[in-house]
Formats: C-alpha cells, sequence, structure tokens
C-alpha cells in the first residue's frame, strides 16, 4: 500500500520534472517554431525581446504548474527547479551552445528563474485567496 509520505514526495519530483517540462516546450515553442530560433547575432531585436518574454513566460508558467502539482511549500520545492536551471545555463554558455555574450546567456537564465519563482508565488497568493474566500 502507498503511504502519504512517499505519495507526496512522488508529487514533489513530478512537480519539479513538469516544472522543468513545461519550460522546456514552452521555449521550443516560442523560440524554435514561432521564430524559427533565437540568436544574439542573427535575430532582430524585436523577435529578442517577444521570443524572451515568451519564453520567460514559460517559466511563469512553470513555476505555477510546479506549485499547483505541490502545493505544500511551493517555494521550496521550486529550488530543485531554479539550482537545474542555473547549472543548465552554465553548461549551456561553457559548451558554446548558445554564441551570445555571457551577460546575454545571463539575462536570459536568470529570466528562467525569476519567473519560476514568480509563477510558484502566484499560486501562494492565488491559493491563498481562496482559502479567505472560502471562509466567508
Amino acid at each position: 500500500m502507498l503511504s502519504v509520505t512517499k505519495f507526496m514526495r512522488g508529487r514533489s519530483f513530478a512537480a519539479v520534472i513538469i516544472g522543468y517540462a513545461t519550460i522546456a516546450i514552452g521555449a521550443t515553442v516560442f523560440q524554435t517554431l514561432l521564430f524559427d530560433g533565437i540568436s544574439y547575432w542573427d535575430s532582430p531585436w524585436p523577435d529578442l525581446l517577444i521570443g524572451g518574454g515568451l519564453t520567460a513566460l514559460s517559466a511563469v508558467l512553470g513555476g505555477y504548474f510546479l506549485a499547483l502539482i505541490a502545493p505544500f511549500h511551493p517555494m521550496l520545492h521550486a529550488l530543485p527547479l531554479v539550482l537545474w536551471l542555473c547549472f543548465e545555463t552554465t553548461v549551456i554558455y561553457l559548451t558554446d551552445i548558445t554564441a551570445g555574450p555571457l551577460w546575454f546567456d545571463v539575462v536570459a537564465g536568470g529570466s528562467l528563474v525569476v519567473g519560476v519563482l514568480i509563477g510558484a508565488f502566484t499560486f501562494t497568493r492565488i491559493a491563498g485567496q481562496r482559502l479567505v474566500t472560502s471562509d466567508i
């Protein structure tokens, strides 16, 4: 029989995976399908702004879904995802997967980190608001 603790650990793990998958799918759709790839050197600045903004939006959605799946301590659940995004940004820069300058990759990775935190925080505000209004 599945214990409550194992179930919650499974939800915690699933929340991080689904949060990351949301970001990865969103980034792929927004950067590759809509703009045929985003590059610091080759893309016009409106594409960089819109594509980067939509990619950051996918991070907000990823953080929100993460918190939706693991609603207890959502900001704590966001920590592994944030650490992974920092690691991934570092690897992408060091292996020259993107050919942009360091500041560009740091801003891009940082927007994902901030997006995840905003999404998880937004969930806590919405969920908290629902609890307050349902008591009335």
